[in-house]
């Protein structure tokens, strides 16, 4: 096989919420609503792996996925949205599901090297308030509504297919320079990097925490992916790796907490990553 840097600029709008808030048990209701968009080679498909009817190529319309390779041998990306409601506090929720399924094809074919992915959530609820001005703010967002724009770049690395694993040339982990190498778990593994870019004053990492101010009470709701179908492990920023000949799912979870008055400060100095206030992924 071929060892190709693919980039998949990943285009999402993060947030696009219209908030109608009254007295009710659940929250908020989040709705993803993402596809692929845009790609370079190969075909869009449905979720169960079916050619999408629709091969529209030029940004506007959204597919569930998108496969390459050929002769019956194909590596996909699917994408899967949810709609949660968000009726319990520190509870994590599935937004959404992007699946690589990572096949050996044969270099004859053209390979995947770039893919758009539109995505957004869309936030409801029959509570007062809203997206909030910031961490423990009352203000509400300007007439209950909020868009925003994030960009994912995620550069994929196709590695050669060796003999054995030790035959797989070393690879930074992290691909932080200086750390540990990856430990092969086939051969070859194969990765990938991302980086965002989100609108202030959101930070550029993950996870990330958007403010909501609801019946009076200030709350995060922090975005952030998994590799668990429960969400139990958070994913720091870093490299994500994927087996050969298996299918790899990167969930992303939504999870609501309230943040005491006295203690916004103290949470928001510490700038924590997990459950609290710092911030992942504006959408795919």
């Amino acid at each position: 096989m071929k060892n190709i840097g693919l980039m998949k600029n990943m285009t999402a709008i993060a947030l696009t919420s219209a908030l109608s808030f009254g007295a009710n048990a659940t929250f908020m209701t989040a709705t993803s609503n993402g596809g692929f968009v845009m790609k370079d080679a190969g075909e869009f498909i449905n979720l169960d792996g079916t050619l999408h009817a629709d091969q529209t190529n030029d940004g506007t319309v959204k597919h569930a996925g998108v496969r390459w390779g050929g002769d019956g041998a194909y590596s996909s990306l699917v994408l899967e949205d949810f709609a949660p409601d968000i009726d319990a506090l520190d509870t994590n929720y599935m937004l959404s599901a992007l699946t690589h399924n990572n096949f050996r094809i044969s270099a004859a074919f053209p390979w995947l090297t770039n893919a758009d992915i539109l995505g957004m959530i869309a936030f409801t609820s029959t509570n007062t308030g809203g997206i909030a001005a910031g961490f423990g703010n009352s203000t509400v967002a300007d007439a209950f509504t909020a868009n925003a724009m994030s960009d994912f770049d995620i550069g994929f690395t196709e590695t050669f297919n060796t003999s054995t694993v030790a035959g797989c040339e070393p690879v930074d982990e992290d691909g932080v320079a200086g750390g540990a190498t990856h430990t092969f778990v086939t051969n070859c593994d194969d990765y990938f990097d991302f980086s965002i870019d989100n609108p202030a004053p959101l930070p550029d990492t993950l996870p990330f925490a958007i403010p909501f101010y609801i019946d009076g009470s200030h709350y995060a709701l922090t975005i952030f992916s998994s590799f668990d179908v429960d969400g139990s492990t958070v994913l720091p920023p870093g490299r994500i790796w994927t087996e050969e000949e298996k299918s790899t799912t990167l969930y992303t979870f939504a999870r609501l907490s309230e943040i005491p008055e006295p203690s916004t400060l103290a949470i928001l100095a510490l700038g924590l990553l997990g459950f609290s206030l710092t911030k992942r992924k504006s959408e795919q």
